[in-house]
């Protein structure tokens, strides 16, 4: 039956993600690069302002504008969301006159209709001048919606862990047959009981929803409240986050129905497949708030982010859910006898203690990568999203104190007071007692934990706000190297999208300034794709100190500058550094999580989860019983996905291909390392320098190519591959298997330095 449950979720996990995938998109899309960048100087005017977001935007409810100093708008008014791209914006401009221009931009999710704000400014024709302040970003859409959420997740989870706890825990401890009438009857109270917390539960939820709806309905389009009614027929089908809420209430209202039906299926067995159904049903609850959460706006990472959130919301029903039927049911007891309430909680607690255990481990597991995911730097934690996860946190562990304390020590205490008939027969007394005490204040924890919960999905994540607010600091960029005992530093200001200065610090091994150089340059290498590179002459400023000014970096993300320094005393001096630039603006690229660290974080968690349930099921009876298969099956499953993802990039399931970024920065110990394989391997063809008139080249047809002339005009990865695999119908045969991938990139740094 568990295994029979597990695929019935995951079908219709599928089918609501393909129901709302053509509009899904993440929370707080910010804006990640401007063509032109931000505090640019141009010589002329652009024929149009170009802005990429972070994720996909709405285009009815999106736009830009273009300010004069005078505050003026001076655009075409045409602004649009690309058809092929629904992540780049754009508005025509034309001819203006020289000055100084505000970019003013906003967009709507098209996940949970967050409206975010930016500006930023370039110049035509002059230095830039003073412009119009960027718009204040609210920490809260509406004070109301950290609340509705709160409410609405409750109600979801508490509807959800009625059904969990009856199918796998209640059902077969109390109405099975070896139990007595007692017993019997009160499994049937318990069922009672806990059909009616779920109406609760759904009636919590059904209004939180609606209300939720209306709340951000007027956050979205910018209205009052009287205002929104008339909009909902555009915003349910018309926006992502709609489409969502769609989805997440008709599952909701067809689990009502399934609750309703419970009345009209007489017998065991028809109230088991209704709820089973319902249960199902509830899945299809959890992918829609899933399909809402933090996790589906994740960048490269945001199908595995999609299905951490999803297990986790899937196994906090299955604890947290569970855990307040489990304590508001405890009162249907008290009409038994001492002997007969100790026999029916006997019979609950060892099968909701592995329920409980295992749902800790999926949640404890899920919870450090999505953690992970929407932090992703220590710094990140000082942002209101940081704080708020710290919080969260801190009641969690008391939570899981509690839930252990019960484990280790409540529950052997009330199996050996069964056994002993003699024991104290009044409710509050012994070990009966502390479990209540410890199921309240477990209970009470959880509340406050899923309000920590509604706030965090309210809230911008960690990783965005914190990569805000290094954009917008404008904060410097400094690095050092020592190459043969000189010292080279570098700074680049202000360290963010648009113009940057570009300082270069140079001394000898005593400290003392290296005035002499003839030459100090420097090459700017766009590393997350090919879009040209800049080399920039550095002048000297007097005391061993050379700038580069107004070097542009217009797209947000990683960057390597390679120095090279030439003096008449000494060899030239080569060394490089890779940081990454905030996008001006607000932008979501400077602290992204790597998808190879995420393939490693989820596919090790979800290995250990599974080999934890199969160690769980063996005791339960393995493959030969139906508890155990229930709990193996997941596992087993579990396991295999961990492992994919572990392999992932061997079985090419990252999207294949070769990689796209040099891992190695050209450093005199990667130079070195591809000087001595260049040596051994092109040199006798191509020569020393490179200029194809190796004595091996005699003779070949075509000769071998000047790399001094070819190699600039190729990126790293195309010369990655061509070392690897060779170049048909030329002498240049394949090396892959000779050097492997570390050797093949240290020797692309260093044929770049042939000159």
């Amino acid at each position: 039956m568990g295994a029979a449950f597990l695929l019935l979720s995951l079908l219709v996990a599928a089918g609501a993600w393909w129901l709302v995938s053509p509009g899904v998109a993440g929370a707080h899309s910010n804006m990640a690069s401007a063509e032109p960048a931000p505090n640019s100087e141009l010589v002329a005017a652009p024929e149009r302002i170009i802005i990429w977001f972070t994720q996909p935007i709405e285009p009815s409810l999106s736009e830009i504008r273009v300010l004069d100093a005078g505050g003026r708008q001076v655009d075409a008014g045409d602004s649009v969301v690309d058809d092929l791209n629904p992540q780049a914006m754009w508005v025509g401009l034309g001819e203006v006159p020289d000055g100084t221009y505000t970019v003013a931009w906003k967009n709507v999710s098209a996940v949970d209709g967050h409206l975010v704000r930016g500006s930023f400014v370039f110049a035509v024709g002059q230095p830039l001048g003073a412009a119009a302040p960027a718009p204040d970003q609210p920490l809260l859409q509406s004070p109301w919606e950290p609340l509705l959420r709160w409410l609405a997740l409750l109600g979801t989870l508490t509807m959800m862990g009625g059904l969990a706890l009856e199918l796998l825990v209640t059902r077969p401890a109390l109405l099975g047959r070896g139990a007595s009438a007692a017993v019997r009857a009160a499994g049937r109270l318990l069922e009672v009981r806990a059909d009616r917390v779920a109406w609760a539960a759904f009636g919590v939820f059904a209004a939180a929803s609606a209300a939720q709806l209306l709340v951000q309905t007027t956050v979205t389009y910018e209205v009052s409240l009287w205002g929104v009614f008339g909009l909902l027929g555009d915003a349910l089908p018309g926006t992502g986050w709609g489409r969502a809420w769609l989805l997440r209430m008709g599952a909701g209202v067809a689990f009502g129905m399934a609750l309703f039906s419970l009345r009209l299926v007489p017998g065991s067995r028809g109230g088991t497949a209704v709820r089973a159904a319902a249960l199902v049903l509830g899945v299809a609850v959890l992918w829609g708030w899933a399909m809402g959460s933090h996790g589906a706006a994740t960048g490269d990472i945001s199908e595995m982010a999609l299905a951490a959130d999803f297990l986790h919301l899937a196994a906090s029903a299955f604890w947290i859910g569970a855990l307040f039927h489990f304590f508001l049911g405890l009162s249907a007891l008290r009409g038994l006898s001492s002997g007969e309430r100790r026999e029916c909680l006997t019979g609950i607690l060892p099968r909701f203690s592995v329920v409980a255990s295992l749902s800790v481990a999926v949640i404890i597991v899920t919870g450090v990568f999505s953690g992970w995911a929407q932090v992703t730097v220590v710094d990140a934690l000082t942002t209101p999203y940081g704080v708020t996860l710290i919080a969260k946190v801190g009641l969690v562990l008391p939570l899981l104190l509690l839930g252990g304390i019960n484990l280790v020590w409540v529950s052997p205490r009330l199996r050996r007071e069964s056994a002993d008939s003699s024991s104290i027969e009044a409710t509050g007394s012994g070990a009966e007692g502390w479990l209540k005490r410890l199921l309240l204040g477990e209970a009470v924890l959880a509340v406050l934990v899923l309000g920590a919960v509604g706030m965090l999905t309210s809230l911008e994540p960690a990783r965005l706000a914190a990569s805000r607010e290094l954009a917008e600091s404008g904060q410097a960029l400094s690095f050092s190297d020592t190459v043969d005992g000189d010292n080279i530093g570098l700074e680049v200001s202000p360290g963010r999208v648009g113009a940057n200065d570009l300082v270069v610090r140079l001394t000898d091994r005593l400290g003392r300034p290296i005035v002499n150089a003839d030459e100090v340059s420097v090459r700017l290498v766009y590393l997350d794709s090919s879009i040209g590179d800049d080399v920039f002459t550095a002048a000297p400023a007097g005391d061993g100190v050379y700038v580069g000014e107004r070097a542009q970096m217009s797209i947000g993300g990683a960057w390597q500058a390679e120095l090279v320094v030439r003096r008449p005393d000494a060899f030239d001096a080569r060394t490089a550094f890779r940081f990454e630039i905030a996008g001006g603006g607000g932008s979501g690229a400077a602290f992204s999580p790597s998808p190879e660290t995420g393939y490693l974080l989820l596919g090790a968690g979800l290995l250990t989860l599974g080999l934890l349930f199969v160690g769980f099921g063996l005791p339960l009876g393995g493959w030969f019983s139906r508890p155990g298969a229930g709990v193996m099956t997941p596992g087993v499953i579990g396991a295999a996905v961990g492992l994919l993802l572990l392999f992932n990039a061997p079985l090419g399931l990252g999207g294949g291909g070769d990689p796209l970024r040099n891992p190695f920065p050209p450093t005199p110990e990667s130079l070195a390392s591809g000087a001595g394989d260049y040596g051994q391997v092109c040199q006798t063809c191509h020569g020393v320098g490179g200029r194809g008139d190796g004595p091996g080249g005699a003779g070949l047809e075509p000769p071998p190519a000047d790399l001094v002339v070819h190699v600039p005009l190729h990126a790293d990865e195309d010369l990655f591959q061509f070392i690897r695999d060779g170049i048909p119908g030329t002498g240049m045969a394949p090396q892959g298997a000779a050097l492997g991938e570390d050797r093949i990139w240290h020797l692309v740094n260093y044929i770049r330095t042939l000159e």
